[in-house]
């Protein structure tokens, strides 16, 4: 028994020698290794689909940059041509532009995966932002040039002048650009659209290549909107200005700026001028001491006081009228005062009473009055030198005028002549009437091809504001507001500086000023000071048309600032203050405006400077705190003064428009130099 049992155990034990030790883990070091190779696997596969992703998307993004680098070449190309006049074939360039671009989009839109990844979505929106702008810009732009080739189709006969031109050709111009105007404001929705995406992207959050490529675009494409921008206001106005289906007739002042004044200089000369259907029906002008003279001790109106001070003048009349810098206000006096005086002319002349005018001098008449004026057009005698480039030479009087002696033979014959030449004191500005008149001739004659080369001279003066418009009728003056033609006290937010300058019986001085502005900014205590310095270098001699330079000045700043020192103001000049007492300074608020003003004289070959030290409202230093600063400087009507800006943040400047010379960059102050020669935004950012 126990044999067989021994013999059992035997048969079933296992032999342990011939096993060989296994980890007890090997089954999940096996499962490891096999997911480890199916992941490499897939990490490979990966690799590869990215590859071929990125291939595709490569392709893609790279021919979206090259439709866009050659949209562009397109669109500069399209301004040469457009500038040169040829408006079908830069319509076809941007026609092409506006193709690619939208290709370049269409193409972007395809790359879903990486745009929307957190690091590119930055990236391509910015560009896509940037696309959108184009396309919007590229669309109107094409619209507008298509439509001004319509328009001035007729008129590129060299063999066409104003004076040929039917007065149906004329009326059938104005009838399609009226008929464009519901068109002309969808433009300007996508106009608006395409400057709004382009504000929005972000550029300092862009990597460096894109953000090298995308400063250009973005500095040029406004350039761009601007040119359209241009081109949208002038299309709406000048039907409506011009008279289409109605007469139309404006007070017109011609403000000489060599005697400055608030909205551009001295009022000699007035007129009235009529325009129907674009046809100049008539333009006359007179001396406006015959309107003036025979009058003003009637209506007695008493003057602001500084005209009643420093010109000893206390009856107000047309010629001083121009006292408010904001032209609309002036225009509206003006108006009031061309009706009171007419109107007055035609009683005196219904009682049989002589009409009394300069110097004692009978007047046997005066323009005739006109009732229903439809505004008023202010201009400086720049114009007639911009006109004069045009036509050429003119003879008036038997004085030949020229683009450069215009202003001298004016007052030559105006101030000096006329008595030499035996013409009646109230017949001595009739030369300025001839002048009119023969230039008038002359443009009448000019081939209807160069009809944008008068439109440049009119641009170029009205963003200078040598001329100004108020129009009565509001839609038309709302227009006119946009623009920027309208010589307005404009309205901000942010920081401000207007000075105007107020020649006070200086003769004409003025042209022989050079001015400066000089603007500083500063933390003191805890407040936010500003000085406004202005410096006058009085490079006139003592002639019979130039003497000491009499101004009263008014620096104009945001509402709520606070005057905390000056220096400069004078009582008087030194012959009518001997003792050369210091002056007051006037503080004040109107048009929304503190402003501060005061009287200075500077003698032949002298300098004075005027400064204005104030403490700036609490809103500008909380934009500042909230890294924001903005300014905007306005210009006087009548002249080009140099601004210097210095203005210290204490805070560093990450970007400053317009840009400071670059050895001012990285610091915490903004300086810069330019030319006033229109109204001035700058911002700032931190």
């Amino acid at each position: 028994m126990s044999d067989s049992n021994n013999n059992l155990v035997g048969l079933n034990s296992p032999d342990f020698t011939q096993i060989k030790e296994t980890p007890k883990n090997s089954k999940y070091k096996k499962a490891l290794f096999f997911g480890l190779k199916i992941l490499i696997v897939l990490i490979i596969l990966a690799i590869i689909g990215l590859g071929v992703l990125g291939l595709v998307y490569y392709n893609n993004i790279k021919q979206a940059y090259n439709l866009s680098l050659s949209a562009k070449d397109d669109l500069e190309q399209s301004l040469h041509v457009i500038i040169n006049r040829d408006f079908k074939s830069g319509a076809k360039l941007i026609n092409t532009a506006h193709g690619k671009l939208a290709d370049a989009r269409g193409l972007l839109d395809k790359v879903k995966i990486i745009k929307n990844l957190p690091y590119f979505e930055i990236q391509f929106k910015a560009v896509d932002e940037l696309l959108i702008a184009g396309i919007n810009l590229t669309d109107s732009g094409e619209k507008v040039v298509l439509l001004i080739e319509d328009i001035t189709a007729p008129l590129k006969n060299e063999s066409i002048t104003y004076e040929n031109l039917s007065a149906q050709q004329k009326r059938q111009i104005l009838e399609k650009i009226v008929a464009s105007e519901d068109m002309l404001y969808e433009l300007q929705d996508r106009i608006d659209e395409a400057d709004k995406a382009i504000a929005e992207i972000p550029s300092d959050k862009l990597v460096g290549p894109l953000r090298e490529k995308f400063e250009p675009i973005r500095d040029n494409l406004p350039k761009a909107k601007m040119m359209i921008d241009n081109a949208l206001p002038l299309l709406r106005i000048i039907p409506k200005i011009a008279g289409f289906d109605e007469t139309k007739s404006y007070l017109f002042l011609l403000q000489n700026n060599s005697e400055l004044r608030p909205t551009g200089g001295f009022i000699g000369t007035y007129g009235i001028l009529k325009l129907k259907d674009g046809d100049l029906i008539s333009f006359d002008t007179d001396n406006i001491y015959n309107l003036d003279r025979s009058t003003q001790a009637i209506l007695k109106e008493p003057t602001p006081w500084q005209i009643a001070k420093y010109l000893e003048q206390k009856d107000w009349s047309m010629r001083d009228i121009n006292w408010a810098p904001d032209f609309p206000t002036t225009a509206l006096k003006s108006l009031e005062m061309y009706d009171k005086e007419n109107k007055l002319i035609i009683e005196l002349k219904k009682q049989g009473k002589k009409i009394i005018g300069e110097k004692g001098v009978e007047i046997k008449d005066v323009l005739p009055y006109e009732e229903n004026l439809s505004g008023v057009i202010a201009m400086t005698p720049e114009i007639l030198g911009g006109l004069l480039k045009i036509t050429g030479p003119v003879v008036a009087g038997n004085m030949v005028f020229t683009d450069s002696n215009y202003q001298e033979q004016l007052e030559l014959m105006v101030g000096k002549l006329y008595q030499e030449l035996d013409i009646p004191i109230s017949q001595r500005k009739g030369i300025i009437k001839e002048l009119a008149d023969q230039i008038k001739v002359k443009l009448m004659t000019v081939p209807m091809s160069q009809v944008p080369d008068l439109l440049d001279v009119a641009f170029e003066f009205m963003n200078q504001k040598q001329i100004l418009i108020y129009v009565k009728d509001p839609e038309i003056q709302k227009m006119v507001l946009a623009r920027g033609w309208a010589g307005d006290v404009k309205q901000t937010e942010g920081d401000y500086l207007f000075v105007v300058d107020s020649n006070m019986a200086a003769l004409k001085t003025d042209q022989f000023v050079k001015r400066t502005i000089k603007y500083s900014l500063a933390q003191r205590n805890g407040d936010l000071i500003a000085k406004a310095e202005i410096v006058y270098q009085n490079n006139a001699d003592f002639t019979w048309k130039s003497t000491r330079l009499r101004t009263y000045t008014r620096v104009y700043v945001p509402s709520g600032s606070e005057l905390v020192s000056s220096s400069g103001a004078m009582e008087n000049d030194k012959i009518k203050d001997p003792l050369g007492q210091a002056g007051q300074v006037e503080a004040g608020s109107e048009f929304n405006k503190a402003f501060f003003g005061a009287f200075i004289s500077i003698e032949p070959h002298e300098t004075g400077t005027l400064t204005f030290e104030y403490k700036l409202p609490a809103r500008i230093k909380e934009q500042i705190r909230a890294n924001t600063y903005n300014l905007l400087v306005q210009k006087q009507p009548g002249v080009l003064p140099d601004l210097t800006l210095d203005l210290k943040f204490g805070k560093n400047i990450k970007s400053a428009v317009p840009a400071e010379p670059e050895n001012e960059w990285f610091n915490t102050n903004y300086n810069n130099e330019i030319v006033l020669d229109g109204d001035k935004v700058f911002e700032v950012k931190f």
